[in-house]
């Protein structure tokens, strides 16, 4: 673990950060490219894929790295600013600075690919993010709920300080009841639950998850260092994964799915807690500085892959097609995936991180004020906020 100015870094949350983007360059993969090797385009309402295998649902269901990538959000801003007074605009502008500009590189340019003049709802719907029709704004939409929480952490972080996690605990359950009563009432005969999949409003849990797990990390570092916990943790994710791929959770609109994203949530939360506090301190191996390395660049990775896998459907699938009979798509698709579009799209990555993301990282100032001194504790009394 080390700090610069008021930035923590733990290298620990780098692997996991790589676990997150390789998934979802597989998940994607496996899905755009057995399609194309078929012919057609991916439906998800009927080519999802399913399997029995836990470790294929893992990658089937590999959109669990979004969920991944909130966690982890929630739990090293927490970290790092924990007891500390965070300055708001200073915050938010190093937020800005490290997602804006190589989203409005790949935004812009897939604007382009419309062969048009933008109009001004155009250029309005890239500078908040509402770009999902665009031929690479397929994940774009997860940007915008990571400036939503952006914009409410200091206030969460603040209120986990100085009321402790039963606050971010009580919010957890008046959000999953204002949830349920939001889809009960929904005029919809047949409510959807997309809407809580794509916004703030259904994703929220994750990070206040990933925030409790910080505070748990904090407070409790020694309890999470046992061994056997991060195999546990991690048993439980694959047998989450594993039943939501069997009962087709992804394509469906049952009642139930509305404790999905607390659920999905908390287990990797307890992943990213038992992971960071029992990994080993130092710089660690190659493999460790590789996944670090990989880790660094993943919102490069992130942002990038839907133009790489585009590139590999169309000038390695499409021009050479497949050898006939040699695997089924769906792992034909896996393996072009895992040896040709990841390791391209790493590449692609440690140039644009280098050349766009890089210099303005370099910035960012210190948004952490100073520790306030310790005050003379006082008996907590009841308060009451009625005709305030």
């Amino acid at each position: 673990m080390r700090s610069s100015d008021d930035r923590v870094y733990l290298a620990p949350v780098d692997h996991l950060r790589a676990v997150a983007a390789v998934l979802v360059v597989l998940y994607h993969g496996c899905q755009l490219l057995s399609a194309r090797i078929e012919g057609r385009r991916f439906v998800p309402a009927t080519d999802w894929l399913y399997s029995e295998n836990p470790a294929a649902t893992l990658v089937f269901e590999g959109h669990t790295g979004v969920a991944l990538f909130m966690v982890l959000s929630g739990f090293i801003f927490t970290a790092g600013a924990y007891g500390k007074p965070v300055r708001y605009g200073r915050f938010l502008t190093n937020r800005l600075l490290r997602v804006y500009p190589l989203y409005l590189v790949v935004a812009v340019l897939g604007l382009a690919t419309q062969v048009a003049m933008p109009t001004f709802q155009d250029l309005l719907r890239i500078l908040t993010f509402a770009t999902p029709t665009q031929p690479y704004g397929g994940v774009f939409w997860t940007l915008c709920v990571e400036m939503q929480f952006y914009l409410v952490f200091p206030l969460l972080c603040r209120l986990l300080a100085e009321r402790g996690p039963g606050a971010l605990l009580r919010l957890l359950a008046a959000v999953s009841v204002l949830r349920a009563l939001v889809w009960l009432s929904s005029p919809a005969p047949e409510p959807h639950t997309a809407s809580l999949y794509l916004g703030l409003a259904g994703r929220i849990d994750q990070f206040l998850l990933g925030m409790l797990a910080a505070w748990v990390y904090v407070h409790h570092r020694d309890r999470l260092r046992a061994r056997w916990l991060p195999p546990v943790a991690l048993i439980l994710a694959l047998g989450l994964l594993w039943s939501f791929n069997q009962v087709h959770g992804f394509v469906s609109d049952s009642p139930l799915k509305l404790a999905w994203s607390g659920v999905e949530g908390a287990v990797w939360a307890l992943v990213v807690a038992a992971y960071v506090a029992g990994a080993r301190e130092g710089p660690g191996g190659w493999l460790s500085r590789a996944a670090a390395r990989l880790g660094e660049v993943s919102f490069s990775v992130y942002l990038t892959h839907f133009m790489v896998l585009t590139v590999t459907g169309e000038y390695v699938i499409g021009a050479y097609g497949w050898f006939p009979g040699a695997l089924p798509p769906v792992w034909a698709a896996f393996a072009v995936t895992l040896l040709v579009a990841l390791p391209l799209t790493v590449a692609v990555s440690f140039g644009t991180y280098h050349a766009i993301e890089l210099p303005f990282l370099r910035l960012r100032r210190p948004y952490l004020g100073p520790v306030p001194p310790a005050e003379t504790p006082r008996p907590r009394q009841r308060e009451s906020y009625r005709g305030r």
